[in-house]
């Protein structure tokens, strides 16, 4: 009796600390980035319900109409509504964004916790891999492979993605290093765990909660870099409308037409400080 009762003081006071935290994590900032990612979601999946004009068609519109009731982002050289363009635009970019993230999620995760777990010879290899990645900056490491691969949306997603290998394996390395000397992993080896069970039953799980919170982060880098390799013709071919094509096409009209680059920025700079605020929020509930 004397230890459900001591067990049932002490559980509240040692859960409000985390609770608080997260409490605190949780503000009109967080809420505001959530709405807006929402937002570009609903874009990917269900553009037709925000906008009822042809992204890739203008029809009889006049070109480079200023923004209006009938166009809130103006028309581009076409007579194409910039609105609707940068609604379809979300699929591509959101699409390519979560394909380079999934890329460095997998591929990283996995060598920074086969590293960090055997140790030896084995982790040397496998940081110096990841040192020479870290040696090469990000955009000339994305043109090179999107050169190889060719120009598509998928292949410059794979070739941000390579280049986000390096954080997610230094990442999980960390943690795995961290939990490899804890007691209950000793006891699972000393039960005859195998080093792959000992890997996915109790290393994995117990290090994956910090490299999520940075697969949120790097969804707004990947946006950046995808973006970047679209504006200088790398990315998705045109006419398919994708943010960082859509900011180049209008990049030659600043002067007479501000819109057709401005709007399209705002729009892409406000994802990408949302997703830092969500992942710096989770990052917070979690540490």
């Amino acid at each position: 009796m004397s230890l459900f009762t001591a067990i049932t003081r002490t559980s509240p006071e040692a859960t409000r600390p985390g609770r608080s935290r997260r409490a605190n994590a949780i503000g009109p900032a967080t809420i505001v980035s959530a709405l807006i990612l929402l937002i570009a979601v609903l874009w990917a999946l269900f553009p037709s319900l925000f906008t009822h004009h042809d992204p890739n068609d203008g029809g009889d519109t006049a070109a480079l109409l200023a923004p209006s009731l009938d166009h809130w982002f103006g028309t581009d050289q076409t007579g194409r509504d910039a609105f609707t363009r940068v609604v379809y635009g979300a699929s591509q970019s959101l699409l390519a964004a979560l394909v380079a993230v999934g890329v460095g999620l997998i591929v990283g995760t996995a060598i920074g916790l086969i590293a960090g777990t055997r140790r030896g010879w084995l982790d040397d290899v496998l940081m110096r891999f990841i040192d020479v990645l870290l040696s090469i900056p990000a955009i000339l490491l994305s043109l090179s492979i999107v050169i190889v691969l060719g120009f598509g949306t998928i292949n410059a997603a794979i070739a941000v993605g390579v280049t986000a290998i390096a954080q997610f394996a230094r990442l999980a390395r960390s943690e795995a290093v961290r939990i490899n000397t804890s007691d209950f992993v000793a006891a699972a080896y000393g039960s005859g765990g195998t080093f792959f069970s000992v890997l996915f039953r109790h290393i994995l799980p117990n290090s994956i909660s910090p490299v999520l919170s940075l697969a949120v982060l790097q969804i707004g880098s990947a946006i950046l870099q995808i973006s970047t390799l679209g504006f200088l013709g790398y990315g998705t071919p045109p006419p398919t409308p994708e943010w960082g094509l859509i900011i180049a096409e209008g990049r030659n009209f600043v002067a007479t037409a501000w819109w057709l680059t401005v709007f399209p920025g705002l729009v892409v700079m406000a994802i990408v400080l949302a997703t830092h605020q969500i992942g710096n929020t989770l990052r917070k509930a979690t540490s």
